[in-house]
């Protein structure tokens, strides 16, 4: 079956067993001795969209993670996207172009990659991890998501995580190649007050296993959560996400005003819901950046008080990278020196006369 047409499949699922809101995803701790998987792969499948300053770092996270490979659905980026996520790892699944961004069709086009890629590999069991650009995962304590895989029973099919927002809190608020979190340690952990989608208070469900000889899990918009015909179990605790929405002031107000701003179609699609992340996002960049945290707009945070005093993320030093530490110093350095000889420059320009009438 091509793409096509199994994309047009899956959009026709419907969860005919799952309820909504609490309860279709049930929880339990990891037994002391579990029944775990013999072996299993593990992929990344990750929706882009005029993502060029991130998408390498995100590639290389999920790899650094366990993913054997990242499959990349772009929404016909016209920017350096596409290329140096392919520089970076990845490899190109589905380009689609629209000129509005629509949450339910690119779903079924990651759910088809999945169904696809799981069946070519002709593995038994395929861990997996759902991902936005700008959110990079890492396994609980500090230990790499495939390791945390391998010890779980084999009766979790999904895996939520902890999601942790990160803002910017000093220039330069990113530098392209490496992980985000070098640039932002201050963070706080959001919960949805609104309809959590587990009783965990998961925001998302980014881990979910495809089994050759079970029914198939069919993830939601976004990952938040996961449809099947047989009962979803995911266990306590989880993984972690760090997730940076914004990053270097210049190219996030450039993309939000492509997104959402004047003239914008982007986002058509969710102004009659009076609901859209990106609005809120472009609302609150000039309380962003200068860290004015109350004056930030949010979805509704049951944790309200880490919302408004973001604290270092306590575990920096344990976050994998995939180059060494003296190489985020050398580029910070060398990005302040740039800087201010471009200020200098600018300051010591001779200014032209004003002319007069």
């Amino acid at each position: 079956m091509g793409l096509e047409r199994l994309t047009k499949a899956l959009r026709r699922v419907r969860p005919a067993t799952a309820a909504p809101g609490f309860g279709h995803i049930e929880h339990g701790s990891n037994p002391t001795h579990p029944e775990t998987l013999p072996e299993f792969q593990m992929f990344a499948v990750v929706k882009t969209w005029m993502d060029e300053d991130v998408i390498e770092a995100t590639v290389r996270n999920a790899l650094v993670q366990g993913a054997e490979t990242v499959y990349i659905v772009d929404n016909g980026s016209t920017d350096e996207t596409v290329p140096r996520a392919v520089d970076a790892g990845a490899i190109v699944a589905e380009v689609y172009r629209t000129e509005v961004f629509d949450g339910r069709l690119v779903q079924p086009l990651m759910n088809a990659v999945v169904a696809r890629e799981s069946l070519r590999c002709e593995a038994e069991h395929v861990w997996w991890l759902f991902l936005d650009s700008d959110e990079f995962p890492e396994g609980p304590d500090g230990t790499l998501v495939r390791d945390y895989l391998a010890t779980l029973d084999r009766r979790f099919r999904i895996v939520g995580a902890k999601y942790v927002n990160h803002v910017p809190s000093a220039k330069p608020e990113y530098l392209s190649g490496f992980h985000p979190i070098d640039f932002q340690p201050l963070c706080y952990e959001f919960v949805p007050a609104r309809w959590p989608p587990c009783q965990l208070g998961h925001w998302k469900h980014p881990l979910q296993r495809f089994d050759r000889h079970g029914h198939f899990l069919l993830s939601n918009d976004g990952a938040h959560s996961g449809f099947c015909s047989e009962t979803l179990v995911e266990p306590n605790g989880g993984i972690v996400t760090h997730h940076f929405q914004y990053r270097d002031e210049n190219l996030t107000r450039a993309k939000l005003e492509m997104t959402c701003g004047p003239g914008s179609t982007r986002t058509s699609l969710h102004e009659s819901t009076g609901f859209d992340g990106f609005v809120r996002r472009r609302r609150s960049l000039d309380a962003v950046y200068n860290q004015r945290w109350r004056d930030v707009d949010t979805i509704p945070n049951k944790n309200v008080p880490s919302s408004y005093e973001p604290t270092p993320w306590a575990h920096v030093g344990r976050v994998r990278r995939w180059y060494e530490v003296a190489e985020v110093e050398a580029a910070r350095s060398k990005w302040i020196s740039e800087t201010e000889r471009a200020n200098r420059s600018e300051s010591e320009a001779p200014k032209l006369p004003l002319g007069r009438g």
